[in-house]
């Protein structure tokens, strides 16, 4: 199993400088180990989980004119996801890293989008609880309420060093 997941490992020596390699992976809770790199476990996690999969009704964009190209929260994701790891690969940076975050970047939306996320806010702070804010809640999504623990790479973006 060592082997194969070194295979897996080996175009990380690719990577620019810049790049947050597999090693880096910081999880809240140890896991046992498999052959995946640790990110790509996240894509995994988060392709498999409810948050995830409730994308799939929930449109991107609401419209009051008659319109049959509608786009679906699930396909804004996707193409988020190829755009982002188009770029990365450019910049030889981990795509599995860019895929988890793209992939999990909406989970917290609410309904409505950033419509939605305006109002919601508004009412949270009338009522003196916080924010609204989707990016916070996405996170919350993937490890409070789906309970996935994901590396605190995908979800906060910034924590590798």
């Amino acid at each position: 199993m060592e082997d194969l997941k070194e295979i897996m490992l080996t175009n990380e020596k690719l990577f620019s400088k810049y790049a947050c390699k597999s090693e880096k992976g910081i999880k809240l809770y140890q896991e046992e180990p498999d052959i995946r790199p640790i990110f790509f476990r996240d894509i995994d996690k988060i392709i498999h989980s409810q948050s995830y999969s409730r994308y799939i009704d929930k449109t991107q964009v609401y419209s009051f004119v008659k319109n049959d190209h509608i786009t679906h929260r699930v396909l804004h994701v996707q193409l988020v996801s190829k755009v982002a790891r188009t770029i990365g690969r450019a910049l030889r940076l981990n795509e599995d890293l860019i895929e988890a975050i793209a992939l999990g970047h909406d989970v917290g939306h609410s309904p409505f989008g950033h419509a939605g996320e305006k109002y919601l806010d508004n009412i949270a702070q009338k009522e003196n609880i916080g924010y609204f804010c989707h990016n916070a809640q996405s996170v919350r999504m993937l490890q409070d309420v789906d309970n996935l623990n994901i590396t605190l790479q995908t979800l906060d973006r910034n924590t590798c060093t």
